[in-house]
């Protein structure tokens, strides 16, 4: 089993992310979110069986494992497409969820993906994700990810959003498949304008 399988297995049971389950809670009629690098589906589950209809994106096919926790008729709101970052199609949505992954682009493809994100998304809609930041121990490490500044981020959202939630979180801690490294975090909520 590659690694990254192996981590699908260990998060596909693991609550939805707390931004996610506060979306749910400010009652916003449910209609067509993309969750972009959904991994193990986690939050495509969650966001399903509260009657939204959900695009899954990601590189690996993890389709299956995402279907086997929805009921037959929740499945009918489940679409799955196998897509890289680098070659992403996005429809017009309601809600972008890009959590843990949007950090994983090629950061010399970063500004057309961001482009390609808030152009997906229609006004009043949400982006819900987040961003690693330049304390981040992987920025020692991996060159082509995309590390930002807080002031980077905040500036991402200045034009054609309203932030609604922002949380920077920087702690040591372990990763899915239990290394422990330093995570420097940006979790957003924004609302288009």
């Amino acid at each position: 089993m590659k690694d990254i399988e192996k981590y699908y297995e260990i998060t596909k049971n693991t609550p939805p992310h707390p931004l996610v389950k506060e979306l749910m809670k400010m009652k916003i009629t449910p209609q067509n979110a993309i969750d972009l690098g959904c991994g193990s589906g986690k939050d495509t589950v969650f966001l399903i069986k509260n009657g939204w209809n959900v695009l899954a994106i990601d590189q690996e096919n993890t389709k299956d494992m995402i279907e086997q926790r929805l009921t037959e008729i929740e499945r009918k709101k489940f679409r799955f497409k196998i897509q890289k970052f680098e070659e992403v199609e996005l429809e017009k949505n309601d809600l972008l969820v890009a959590n843990f992954s949007i950090p994983f682009c090629n950061k010399n493809y970063f500004e057309e993906f961001w482009k390609k994100i808030t152009n997906s998304i229609l006004e009043k809609g949400y982006f819900i994700g987040n961003f690693f930041g330049e304390h981040d121990s992987w920025n020692e490490i991996k060159e082509n990810m995309v590390f930002l500044s807080k002031e980077q981020v905040l500036n991402l959202f200045e034009k054609e959003f309203k932030i609604v939630e922002y949380h920077e979180i920087e702690k040591d801690g372990n990763v899915g498949l239990g290394k422990r490294k330093h995570w420097h975090i940006y979790n957003i909520m924004a609302q288009k304008i």
